[in-house]
């Protein structure tokens, strides 16, 4: 992907293999890189079969906006010969070929611009495809606002139909869409640099009107996903957040918000990230993770990927993956995760940039592996139980609480996420009741690990995350 956008994925040209859309470079020099897309071979290697020669960079979305069921690509064009940024449509020339025929292309800045995560999607739900961006406004440049623009047969290009500028404070970035007040019309929620958070909800064809306004106790709230009733109450939720220094510490704190009403909103809760990367790539999604039809909350930082599932019995977040970019020469843009190999299950793919090594711009495929040694079964055995550790994320030191109904001998041991043990902390006969157990991860690398409280052929596991 593009710094700011993950891969694009899927079979561009109808031939049963998986293809790869994003920026494509090898050298280190002064050249712009090139829109390519590669595919997925059988024995698992990546062949590049298409490079576009113009000018565009940065595939952003598969769509088909004129319904005559051809694949198009949507492709950044950075307007070389004049001021401004765009993005191209390429549709297919037939059924059979990648995405070659240049459509249409749509200007979004007239003179300057920024990432700003362009979302294709249905807005007004009239089976014409909108695209809701951040722009500026050809009559008066400079002045940013959120841009509505949806495809019209007739000229056979995207005419914008809506444009906002949100106040006190217009510095907004990403959106989450959905109908999260459940009246049948659709919303796009945005958050800004001093922690504003706008809703705006459409109100027929080609309508759109700001119903909410709030503000969330974070500085650079650009973190924004939609989810599709993650604890089943039968609410569709938008999560929004942002990253900062809190005492000293960076963090990165996301807030739940749930409708209660028509066009009104809570904030049914809020959690923090801590020792997250601050004013970097910070991005929010949400996927499947474990395959359970629940979304699950992925959130990319410059320098890391961490991964929360919703567990409904403890109405808690658990950390699901962690992993910490250790080569300081790259730098995390984005992140894609598809089931590549038809697995059931998702991989993940990190789009990064290299500052010393070419190519300058590379992704890394991360398969996905969700059978290990130590796998965490999804619910404890009634008779006893083991407690998530407190604190979760947690600096050396963490406390380890877990409850035995009899007098009995157990083992509670501490493995890596490959399954080696590194610590054994208890193995001897326990009387009943509720036991506290501090552990000193001195001598460990900041991880994820594994804690099992092991009784007869009883085993309990969960995970805790170490940060130094």
């Amino acid at each position: 992907g593009g710094i700011g956008y993950p891969l694009a994925i899927g079979d561009f040209n109808n031939n049963g293999k998986l293809d790869f859309a994003g920026a494509y470079r090898i050298p280190i020099d002064a050249e712009l890189a090139q829109a390519a897309i590669a595919e997925l071979q059988l024995d698992s290697s990546f062949l590049v079969k298409k490079i576009y020669q113009d000018t565009v960079i940065i595939p952003l979305a598969a769509t088909d906006v004129n319904s005559n069921n051809l694949r198009e690509l949507n492709i950044t064009d950075p307007l070389l010969t004049v001021s401004g940024k765009a993005f191209a449509n390429y549709e297919q020339s037939h059924p059979d070929s990648f995405p070659n025929i240049r459509q249409f292309t749509h200007r979004t800045w007239e003179v300057s611009g920024e990432v700003s995560r362009e979302v294709f999607t249905d807005l007004d739900q009239d089976g014409f495809r909108e695209v809701l961006y951040k722009g500026d406004d050809s009559l008066q440049p400079n002045s940013h606002q959120i841009f509505v623009a949806e495809y019209k047969p007739a000229s056979r290009t995207m005419e914008r139909v809506f444009g906002y500028v949100p106040s006190p404070d217009w510095r907004t970035s990403r959106f989450s869409v959905g109908d999260f007040d459940a009246d049948g019309f659709l919303e796009f929620a945005t958050g800004s640099v001093t922690g504003y958070v706008y809703v705006v909800e459409n109100i027929g064809d080609d309508s759109y009107q700001p119903t909410y306004q709030d503000t969330v106790s974070t500085p650079n709230a650009y973190l924004t996903a939609p989810t599709d009733d993650i604890d089943g109450n039968g609410k569709t939720e938008f999560f929004l957040g942002g990253s900062a220094f809190y005492n000293g510490v960076p963090a990165t704190r996301i807030y739940w918000f749930e409708a209660d009403g028509n066009n009104n909103y809570i904030k049914k809760r809020s959690f923090f990230l801590l020792g997250t990367d601050v004013l970097g790539f910070d991005v929010l999604y949400t996927y499947d993770i474990n395959s359970d039809g629940i979304d699950d909350l992925v959130c990319s930082f410059s320098f890391s990927v961490v991964m929360l599932i919703w567990n409904n019995s403890t109405q808690e977040f658990d950390l699901f993956y962690y992993d910490i970019w250790e080569n300081y020469d790259q730098e995390i843009n984005s992140i894609t995760m598809y089931d590549a190999f038809n697995t059931g299950y998702l991989d993940l793919f990190v789009s990064v940039t290299d500052i010393a090594n070419p190519p300058r711009i590379k992704s890394f495929y991360y398969k996905s592996n969700h059978v290990t040694g130590v796998e965490i079964p999804s619910n404890a055995p009634g008779d006893f139980h083991l407690a998530q550790n407190y604190p979760n994320p947690f600096n050396l030191t963490t406390i380890i609480r877990y409850e035995l109904p009899l007098s009995m001998n157990i083992e509670l041991s501490v493995y890596d996420i490959l399954g080696r043990m590194v610590k054994k902390l208890v193995n001897k006969y326990q009387q009943a009741g509720t036991h506290k157990l501090p552990f000193d991860a001195s001598g460990l690398s900041s991880a994820v690990y594994i804690y099992q409280l092991k009784t007869g052929k009883k085993v309990l596991r969960k995970k805790m995350f170490l940060m130094h």
